[in-house]
């Protein structure tokens, strides 16, 4: 470990907590000006959005980072970073105006009760400019320059967020200010990805090229796909069986939930062009361990911080019937900690070129999670949602812990402490009922104790994190 790594974790975790943090600061104000149903809108098309980006970046993304390595000289490097990007914008163009010109159908034929223009339309545009994004993205990751991605991916979301302030709050926009302020904002920053992949590629597609990356990434796919599905098939189904004023509640629960995509984020980040770097290296083992229980540690010391604050933050960030959501963030936290686990697991298996395996896995995860989502939905509402996500996400863990080589895994102590993380939250807040002053300090101390004892269950080596920080490592152990 190095200092590198420390200061690069560091720059993706300002990457991943700002943007966070601004999607809590809008939380007051889109519940403040915004309606449920309108809330309930936006996550919708967001939902629907993410499923066309994955199709959109054809996972070519991770093609660049699993091969960027292995280029044989700079001009091969510049030549997969440019006609990747340059294939993507091309194949982009025709998927908008494809969907432009089928959703309208689509929506009518499934009877959704939400409107192609302008909602569908605006977040269509939005997306379009969101996939053309990523290259650039990567190519600052590759290049191993987490400031520059900071300062690249933070720029644009702190000007969303001041449009948005300007359209919904100042000049009362309301919903579709929402959008309109994305996108006057992703609009320019079109032009600042092109000059940069200008600057650091050649600047034309070399079609055999992007036909082993096809080759590559579209076994992919399908499993990109069908784990989105589990993840948000629920709000898509939930939009047959509930009110938009409940699915809103859902939504800003889910908001609160995923928070800890701030540290899976991060560290992803962080890790994965390191074990795709060092995979093949004798010393590789004992590197994927100790790398395997900080992420262990990381995500579940911020999964139980965040069930634990959720009444908290509900009672501070919401107002009205949106505060009623805390009660599902210690249950639907569960699932996002699963899928957390299976992110670092999905990394060890595409390193092995087992990425087949991860795309059937997570197909026959998504055919339970949307079995299951229509059998409980109907019945259960939003805790039937919340059921099926974890049972599907549970199936890919199994399947993954059995496939991937870690020396120990911990399997026991991660059931323990997803217990704690559901039960002490819900506990507390039926015992207690104390002013938010009086709660915040207990928590805090709470927290601590769960800290403490996660710290000792993966038997965390002091020695090697103090390592992290000191320059001497740089030299040893590099990355």
């Amino acid at each position: 470990m190095s200092q590198k790594l420390v200061k690069s974790t560091i720059y993706y975790s300002i990457g991943e907590i700002v943007p966070r943090i601004i999607s809590f600061l809008l939380l007051p104000i889109l519940t403040k000006y915004l309606t449920p149903d309108e809330y309930g809108i936006v996550s919708y098309t967001n939902s629907v959005m993410m499923f066309v980006f994955v199709i959109a970046t054809l996972s070519l993304n991770t093609f660049v980072l699993r091969h960027y390595y292995s280029s044989k000289d700079e001009y091969s490097r510049k030549e997969l970073i440019g006609s990747t990007f340059l294939f993507i914008f091309g194949f982009n163009c025709i998927l908008m105006i494809f969907q432009m010109l089928f959703f309208p159908l689509l929506i009518d034929f499934f009877n959704v009760n939400i409107p192609f223009k302008p909602y569908f339309q605006l977040a269509i545009l939005n997306n379009f400019f969101d996939v053309i994004s990523i290259i650039p993205l990567v190519l600052y990751r590759v290049k191993e320059n987490a400031k520059g991605f900071l300062i690249l991916s933070l720029s644009r979301t702190l000007l969303q967020f001041l449009m948005v302030y300007v359209l919904v709050v100042i000049y009362s926009e309301g919903l579709l200010g929402s959008y309109y302020a994305r996108l006057v904002i992703n609009i320019p920053f079109m032009f600042v990805y092109f000059y940069m992949i200008y600057k650091n590629s050649i600047f034309k597609i070399n079609f055999k090229l992007i036909k082993e990356a096809l080759h590559f990434t579209l076994p992919i796919l399908p499993g990109s796909l069908a784990f989105l599905f589990v993840s948000l098939s629920d709000r898509v189904i939930l939009e047959r069986y509930i009110s938009l004023d409940q699915l809103g509640i859902f939504s800003v629960a889910i908001t609160l939930a995923t928070v800890l995509n701030i540290v899976i984020q991060a560290l992803y980040k962080t890790f994965e062009p390191i074990l795709f770097k060092e995979y093949y290296n004798e010393n590789f083992q004992e590197t994927n361990l100790k790398l395997y229980k900080i992420y262990l540690l990381a995500v579940f010391s911020g999964a139980f911080g965040t069930s634990i604050f959720s009444k908290e933050f509900f009672m501070i960030a919401t107002s009205g019937v949106f505060r009623e959501g805390y009660k599902l963030v210690p249950l639907f936290i569960v699932s996002v900690v699963i899928s957390g686990i299976n992110t670092y697991l999905n990394i060890l298996m595409i390193a092995n070129k087992k990425q087949k395996m991860v795309s059937i896995v997570s197909i026959i995860s998504a055919v339970i999670s949307v079995i299951l989502n229509f059998i409980l939905i109907p019945y259960y509402g939003c805790y039937g949602a919340i059921i099926a996500s974890v049972a599907s996400f549970i199936f890919s863990n199994i399947i993954f812990q059995y496939y991937t080589i870690i020396t120990k895994k911990y399997i026991i102590t991660q059931v323990i402490l997803i217990a704690q993380i559901v039960f002490v939250p819900i506990i507390y807040d039926e015992l207690f009922n104390f002013n938010i002053l009086i709660n915040f300090v207990l928590k805090i101390i709470i927290c601590i104790l769960f800290i403490l004892l996660s710290f000792k269950f993966f038997n965390i080596d002091l020695n090697f994190v103090k390592l992290m920080f000191t320059k001497n490592s740089v030299k040893k152990n590099s990355y």
